[in-house]
């Protein structure tokens, strides 16, 4: 036992008594007790002693050496396939078993659900064009991951309403959301059925001709039958259809990972557009009538106005196809520039090819982009029909020759640029 004398602020002092094992207080517990002296942890006294040194390392030279495995390899350069890449004969909807779709059916699936998500947020519901086209990214973003076998696509589509509503700070109540789309399919039948009666007993019915079909949406025949356009918010039909809103608009979360923040061509558009009228780059190939009278300044905003004017509605038309899986929203805004300003006759100066305009996009990838826009607004209704064919054909011949000259131009250069992202089934 060892006195310690302690000494307080105040100059007072306290004695501690502490007990120091080892120099003179009592021997400690045996489960605090060290091993004895000469004691190895793995001693067994029925195993023999160790040989000596010597004989160790003769018995290591007489030993065969081991056949140890070659060191790996280092690793080789890998070329990392862009994660965009998209194949339409991969899809969940088309590998989906045992009523699996064809990529054509796909397509128009998309392109359908597409519609009626624009017309819904645009009439409808009132919501910005920002918000209209984050919610068909969202859509697109599902069905490349889900099948449209598994969830109904109109369901789905009030999701990503309701979501892109409040992503884009546009926010849209559910009950809101629910009756209005509800509304706008309940035209859309009736609109088949009329068709359907004026046809005289055709071979298909309603729900093939407006792409609704009353088991597919969550309506009874009777409902459908019936020429209520409303739903009755105390109905059963109407709980269970919230209930699968809220649910999708979940699993849609979980689906994209909670990626909200959406990037759309319009930005690279418009700075597309101003970047050309700042440098003076572009020119009328054929005045149009409206701009014979003008001076050269008026002439000028006229051009800026309608290839600007024309690019936005070829942006807005992307959005109804899966290009926005497929390349990046900058590919997609330029290209829709070069579309706006084919459409519009507008050129580049000096005999310039689009492609030399454009930073950052190959004309593989613009020919892909091109091309899938051209199919899905040539039979386009509204627009005159040879005007519209003449321009196709003249941007169809136009996009050869660029192919043309840039492959004969990489042959000269010998480098060599990736393929078109999209297979062409």
């Amino acid at each position: 036992m060892q006195k310690i004398e302690v000494y307080l602020i105040d100059n007072t002092t306290i004695d501690i008594n502490i007990n120091i094992i080892g120099v003179g207080g009592p021997p400690p517990p045996p489960h605090m007790r060290g091993p004895p002296p000469g004691h190895h942890p793995h001693h067994n006294p029925n195993m023999h002693p160790p040989p000596p040194q010597h004989q160790m390392q003769q018995m290591q030279q007489q030993r065969p050496p081991q056949q140890r495995p070659p060191p790996p390899a280092p690793p080789k350069h890998i070329l990392r396939v862009p994660t965009a890449i998209f194949d339409e004969n991969h899809l969940p909807s088309v590998l989906h078993q045992p009523n699996p779709m064809t990529p054509e059916a796909e397509r128009q699936a998309r392109r359908r659900t597409c519609r009626f998500i624009e017309e819904a947020g645009q009439r409808s519901l009132r919501m910005p064009r920002v918000a209209i086209s984050t919610a068909t990214v969202f859509f697109h973003r599902f069905y490349a991951k889900h099948a449209f076998q598994e969830h109904d696509r109109f369901e789905v589509a009030m999701a990503c309403l309701l979501l892109a509503g409040k992503t884009e700070e546009a926010p849209k109540k559910l009950d809101f959301v629910i009756r209005e789309c509800w509304k706008l399919r309940r035209k859309a039948q009736q609109a088949s059925q009329q068709r359907q009666l004026s046809q005289q007993g055709g071979d298909e019915s309603p729900a093939s001709l407006s792409g609704v079909s009353p088991h597919n949406t969550g309506m009874s025949p009777s409902t459908t039958s019936s020429s209520k356009i409303d739903i009755d918010p105390k109905s059963e039909e109407y709980i269970r259809l919230k209930e699968r809103v809220l649910l999708l608009e979940r699993i849609i979360l979980h689906t994209i990972g909670f990626e909200l923040s959406i990037e759309h061509p319009y930005k690279y558009l418009v700075d597309c557009v101003q970047s050309l009228n700042k440098k003076r780059l572009l020119e009328y190939s054929k005045i149009p009538d409206n701009g014979k009278n003008k001076d050269k300044s008026a002439l000028n905003a006229l051009m800026v106005q309608d290839l600007a004017q024309n690019s936005m509605n070829f942006a807005n038309d992307s959005m109804h196809t899966s290009l926005c899986l497929q390349f990046t929203a900058r590919e997609v805004g330029l290209t829709c520039v070069y579309l706006g300003g084919k459409y519009s006759n507008i050129r580049p100066i000096n005999n310039k090819m689009w492609i030399e305009l454009f930073d950052g996009i190959s004309i593989e990838y613009m020919t892909s982009i091109a091309l899938q826009i051209l199919e899905l607004v040539q039979p386009k209704k509204g627009v005159k029909v040879v005007d519209s064919e003449m321009a196709f054909k003249m941007i169809r011949k136009d996009l050869e020759e660029m192919s043309r000259l840039e492959k004969q131009k990489k042959e000269e250069q010998g480098s060599s640029e990736p393929d078109a992202k999209r297979q062409k089934t």
